[in-house]
């Protein structure tokens, strides 16, 4: 697997890239290791890390396709920003949930935050030196959670001190974060974004509540012949306002108070074919501008010219 993904990694830096490519960690620790930059964070303005989620692992998909993501950013904020200098980040340092079998039925699955608890001291170990090697000390930083990412990115920031350095936090096609509120995150409430597509089925996952309330209202429906009636009141009772995610209160939610921007609806999962589009495609300018835009402009610190969402 990594050794694939080794040389997938090796062959875009010896090819070269658009900004210039950065390997700033390399390891062959669980399912692989690998902290990319697009652009020399030492000496930027602005520096983006972005955490990625279920199923990534060092192969020749982080290669492909992670690794892009953070280099849309980077192109997309010079667009938006063109005399801003950017340092585009994807921090692969901690092992995400894979959907083998036998992590689905460990603690290693996508249904535990083990892993993302594991991965956000690490995390912060990395923000930690993004200042201290900086040249000028004081770039404007941003943390970005994706997926199963934005548990890891939550977690982090509920650590004492939170997010050693960061101004900012994203989070997209998040599952929950472990916290209620964004003011819990160690930024400020105003500092806290988040993109939610219509059709990303994570950002839409039950709660924990909402299921056990719908196995005991199935349960008790059954005995009076209606047991889907039953199971739908069950977990309409445990999350009235419809607010809670797997982990925790949803972030796109008006109760968590955050600031949530406009992002396309993406395709539905019947309209691609279950492959997800709409949880994947935040940073693609090409599958969603708007999306890809509003995440350049809080890199750079122009949110205040955001697209925001009514909630």
């Amino acid at each position: 697997m990594w050794p694939r993904g080794l040389k997938a990694i090796q062959a875009k830096l010896l090819a070269g890239s658009d900004p210039p490519m950065y390997l700033l960690g390399i390891g062959d620790e669980g399912n692989g290791r690998a902290i990319v930059a697009y652009g020399n964070p030492d000496t930027v303005k602005n520096v983006s890390s972005y955490v990625p989620g279920l199923t990534t692992r060092l192969d020749e998909d982080f290669a492909g396709g992670t690794m892009k993501r953070a280099q849309d950013t980077a192109l997309t904020v010079r667009e938006i920003s063109p005399h801003s200098s950017t340092s585009s980040i994807v921090w692969l340092g901690y092992d995400a949930p894979q959907l083998s079998a036998g992590d689905f039925l460990s603690s290693r699955s996508v249904m535990f935050a083990d892993d993302a608890e594991a991965g956000a001291p690490a995390y912060n170990q990395f923000m930690a030196g993004i200042s201290a090697t900086h040249e000028n000390g004081d770039p404007h930083i941003t943390a970005i959670g994706h997926s199963y990412g934005s548990l890891a990115v939550g977690l982090a920031a509920q650590e004492k001190g939170g997010i050693p350095g960061a101004d900012d936090i994203i989070l997209v096609g998040s599952p929950g974060t472990g916290a209620n509120s964004a003011d819990q995150l160690n930024v400020g409430k105003a500092h806290v974004f988040v993109g939610a597509a219509e059709h990303d089925i994570v950002t839409g996952a039950p709660s924990k509540g909402q299921v056990a309330g719908g196995v005991v209202g199935g349960v008790l429906g059954a005995f009076a012949g209606v047991p889907e009636v039953g199971a739908a009141a069950g977990a309409s009772a445990s999350d009235p306002n419809g607010d809670d995610l797997w982990f925790g209160k949803d972030p796109a939610s008006k109760a968590f108070g955050a600031t949530r921007f406009a992002v396309s609806d993406g395709p539905t999962i019947f309209e691609d074919h279950g492959k997800m589009k709409a949880h994947s495609n935040y940073f693609n300018p090409a599958k969603d501008q708007m999306s890809a835009d509003n995440i350049a402009r809080i890199v750079v610190g122009l949110d205040a010219a955001l697209r925001a969402e009514r909630l």
